[in-house]
């Protein structure tokens, strides 16, 4: 029997199994990740996060997400945050470049302790999404009642954003898992309800594909930011807010998306395999 030692850490509350094999490399199958993923029998978390050695003096590390089900995922922006903090002090760094499966991801360091995450480029065509069939993104006609029609993109992963006022009253254990296997999404989807508070701040809820509602989603936030300073007339810096906390998102003139927030170690853990 093997022991696995891991870090349990948060960003506003969507918390993380993070292991770091940088040093040694411990193979992760869908049984551990179910086993440490469950939160009455392990240590419970929204994703688990692996740090892997780069092979290029470009990138600082790499990293692989997966969902509590074992299912691999593109992007997280809470996540990112967190394992940049790890390296930030590993490495000595205030500035880090970390490879994922949706590219590059460069985090910085600031004054305040909050650490900013370049995400990348949004995308809005079809078969980046990617959606079943050529529709308009910006108009997907799903229908929730007190929300406008959503709007699609892609940040790394899927999401489809949805505007609205009556954002208390959403059953999203009902409708996050229909509209993430809705036909339209080959790859299912994350799934965000956003209310405007001003132009410079919004509300928002979030489903996350293969892992249900969450108290917060960077790339998520990401996305509804974007989607509002598209279509809604928010400014293009803009902060969410959740039900632990806010982000800061700021939309760049090339659409490029920079991401804002915290990042907290909770504790640090070991379990047998």
């Amino acid at each position: 029997m093997k022991t696995l030692k891991f870090i349990k850490m948060h960003g506003l509350g969507n918390d993380f199994v993070i292991i770091d094999r940088r040093k040694k490399n411990l193979k992760i199958n869908e049984s551990i990740i179910k086993k440490l993923s469950d939160r009455k029998t392990g240590a419970g978390c929204d994703q688990i996060i692996t740090i892997d050695k780069s092979s290029t003096n470009l990138v600082d590390a790499k990293i692989k997400i997966f969902n509590p089900n074992g299912d691999q995922a593109e992007a997280c922006g809470n996540g990112t945050r967190c394992v940049a903090k790890i390296l930030f002090k590993n490495l000595k760094k205030k500035k880090i470049v970390l490879k994922s499966a949706a590219g590059k991801l460069i985090a910085q360091k600031n004054k305040n302790g909050t650490i900013s995450v370049n995400m990348g480029k949004m995308k809005e065509k079809w078969t980046d999404i990617p959606i079943s069939k050529k529709i308009d993104t910006r108009n997907i006609p799903i229908n929730v009642e007190g929300f406008t029609n959503g709007f699609a993109v892609n940040i790394g992963n899927p999401h489809i954003v949805f505007y609205g006022t009556n954002l208390n009253k959403i059953n999203l254990l009902k409708i996050g898992p229909k509209i993430e296997k809705n036909d339209l999404f080959p790859k299912k989807t994350n799934v965000e309800f956003v209310q405007i508070i001003n132009p410079k701040k919004i509300k928002m809820r979030v489903w996350e594909r293969s892992a249900g509602e969450t108290l917060a989603c960077g790339s998520g936030a990401c996305a509804a930011v974007y989607v509002g300073f598209k279509k809604y007339n928010l400014k293009n810096e803009c902060k969410v807010i959740l039900k632990k906390g806010s982000i800061l998102i700021n939309i760049l003139d090339n659409n490029e998306v920079i991401m804002t927030g915290p990042a907290e170690i909770s504790y640090y853990g070991e379990v047998d395999i």
